[in-house]
């Protein structure tokens, strides 16, 4: 199977930077042999039918914003565009959900319901690269002086490349609040794509690093809490202890971070090795103190689309404390739908959305009994020293972990089997492993990873001192490691999925 773990992508890659660098005086050469290069990874993983998808849909982006640059009524072909890719995306995403629907309407009505189609393809990267779209066809409409409008070629580019396209992050061609590179600073692709001047490697050491890093979440560590503990647990939950079953929640939070975080991180290394910035999708989510801030840290890229496209287009905080969370709920059921058509995952989104509003009306009842300012109300509890940060985090971290069954399972029915599993089943039933020492682990890690976090900068310069040649031996042992301790088989990527 062709994937970013296997060895016929590495090798792929490899030929390809040698090429790619040849043209490095000639970044137009380099753009169309990057758009041939992601074209190709697409027909790799996912047929000619998502390449045909994806081309028509470049197109037809190409030709809306077209439009809108000579037309005066710029604002009809952006809602014509708009339409067209919530159209394709549904079709596509959701085509299951409505077969089952028109089907149950038909069998209702007596109808002969043959002649539905049995399944429908599912392209790759269509999740992410029609979000790349809309906000291009936003920012062109606003006429944004950071967003001149793409060339064809540099369009397909921008929607095609491969280190966004399969499971993001969703790269945008104006640079956005809250979306910065692993520098901090802003990554618009406009800029980048459209450069005259010689595009040089970035920080290959960094990449390098990323890489590595990546291989160890996703490869080693992941795959070893999904083989061990998430998989089983969540088949068969009725059979487990209620400790194992806690294991298995807490198990699979963890999976989940380390498998997008690790793929996100693969991509921006990718980027860095072909000379280009893109967004940073993680920020320590997993020590968050409030339901608020985890979204700030976590798919940052997604959650700063939802805000720029669906919640402050419906008034943000502009209509009144009740109207502001009415928008809330709205734009997190919609986050919730974009992972999939299943229950769940709209019960998921409300969940997080209704941990906001409850916040936010903590917040503002604060206000009112202390006479505080929406500033020292919004993290009161974060305030109280070391313990009011703790229990935010604790509460926090455990909030997110029991959602995220809803988000595991496949139905609504397992999802209530493991919570079944959890409160019942802590008698007459023997452990399979022993939970505690898992437990043990989750909280020890739980407690050096802020160290960790503050200390990244300083442990990044230590070893930026080192020689080149010790730098390469230690990633070369990692690699090594990894591949001798890592589970069998090349593990797909969870979000890629969505």
């Amino acid at each position: 199977m062709f994937s970013f773990l296997s060895i016929e992508f590495s090798l792929l890659f490899i030929g390809f930077l040698a090429i790619y660098w040849l043209f490095r005086h000639r970044p137009k050469c380099q753009n169309l042999l990057l758009s041939c290069l992601s074209y190709l990874i697409v027909y790799l993983m996912a047929g000619g039918q998502a390449v045909l998808i994806l081309f028509i849909y470049t197109i037809l982006v190409f030709f809306i914003t077209s439009m809108m640059d000579r037309s005066q009524f710029k604002k009809r072909w952006l809602a014509l565009g708009v339409i067209f890719t919530l159209l394709n995306l549904s079709v596509f995403k959701y085509y299951d959900f409505f077969k089952q629907t028109i089907q149950l309407s038909l069998d209702a009505l007596q109808l002969d319901s043959s002649g539905l189609m049995a399944n429908i393809i599912f392209p790759l990267g269509i999740s992410y690269y029609s979000f790349q779209g809309i906000s291009y066809m936003v920012s062109r409409y606003q006429q944004d002086e950071q967003t001149p409008r793409f060339g064809f070629m540099e369009l397909l580019q921008h929607l095609s490349f491969f280190a966004t396209i399969s499971a993001g992050p969703i790269a945008r061609a104006k640079s956005a609040a809250g979306l910065t590179d692993i520098q901090g600073k802003p990554c618009g692709m406009s800029e980048q794509i459209r450069t005259i001047a010689p595009r040089r490697i970035l920080l290959p050491t960094v990449a390098l690093a990323l890489i590595l890093l990546a291989l160890i979440k996703k490869w080693w560590l992941a795959g070893w809490l999904a083989d061990n503990w998430v998989n089983p647990i969540f088949a068969n939950p009725m059979q487990y202890h209620s400790l194992e079953v806690l294991v298995a929640i807490y198990a699979y939070t963890l999976q989940l971070f380390l498998d997008f975080s690790g793929y996100s991180e693969m991509m921006v290394a990718f980027g860095l090795l072909l000379g280009f910035r893109l967004p940073i999708n993680f920020k320590a989510p997993l020590i968050a103190h409030n339901i608020r801030v985890f979204w700030d840290r976590w798919h940052i890229s997604l959650s700063t689309w939802i805000r720029d496209y669906i919640y402050i287009p419906l008034g943000g905080s502009r209509g009144g404390f009740a109207k502001t969370q009415i928008n809330l709920m709205i734009a997190m059921g919609l986050s919730g739908i974009w992972h999939g058509s299943s229950i769940n995952f709209l019960l998921w989104g409300l969940l997080h959305g209704l941990a906001i509003v409850l916040l936010n009306c903590t917040d503002k009842l604060h206000q009112i009994l202390y006479k505080s300012t929406p500033k020292t109300a919004r993290n009161a509890l974060y305030r109280q020293g070391w313990l009011g940060k703790m229990l935010g985090i604790f509460f926090t971290i455990n909030f997110v972990a029991f959602c995220f069954v809803f988000f595991r399972a496949s139905s609504w029915n397992d999802a209530t089997q493991i919570f079944q599993a959890l409160v019942f089943n802590y008698q007459n039933i023997a452990w399979s492993a022993n939970p505690l020492y898992m437990l043990a682990i989750f909280v020890v890690a739980w407690l050096i990873y802020p160290w960790y976090t503050r200390h990244t900068p300083a442990i990044v310069r230590f070893f930026s001192c080192l020689p080149k040649v010790v730098i390469i031996s230690l990633l070369l042992i990692g690699l090594l490691t990894v591949i001798i301790f890592a589970p069998s088989g090349i593990p797909g990527f969870i979000y890629a999925n969505f």
